[in-house]
């Protein structure tokens, strides 16, 4: 991957920065805080939740397989967009699709949406540090 300028390293940063506040703000604002308690009945095979799984194992191999093969600062901007995308859509599966009776499967998808854009932190966008290492047995 190439070096980012610092301008693009503030965009890159903003937006994921963005995205990850607006988690919170969503939670608070349309969820009404955090849920908590046990479910009201089980969860069985919810296909809410297999798609929201699908989605995260989608936005785990842009993170770690596309975004480091990426060679242009644009590309690795729109693979970031799309996985932190893929990742907040979790969070609105559990608040308008999980019925309000399973607030732990609503907790559990806000959780795994956070953790899942906590992953597209740019640190891969940052310049690489010299190796100390590498050059003294050069």
């Amino acid at each position: 991957m190439i070096p980012h300028t610092r301008p693009q390293l503030l965009v890159l940063w903003t937006i994921w920065f963005s995205m990850l506040v607006a988690l919170f703000m969503y939670q608070f604002a349309l969820g009404h805080g955090v849920p908590s308690g046990p479910n009201a009945r089980p969860e069985g095979a919810n296909p809410i939740l297999f798609l929201a799984g699908g989605q995260l194992v989608v936005a785990a191999a842009i993170r770690w397989i596309l975004i480091p093969r990426a060679g242009a600062a644009g590309k690795v901007l729109a693979l970031m967009i799309l996985g932190v995308s893929l990742s907040e859509a979790v969070e609105f599966f559990g608040l308008f699709l999980v019925p309000a009776d399973q607030p732990g499967t609503k907790l559990t998808l806000w959780i795994l949406s956070i953790v899942s854009i906590l992953q597209f932190a740019p640190v891969y966008a940052l310049p690489k540090a010299k190796n100390p290492f590498r050059e003294a047995n050069s």
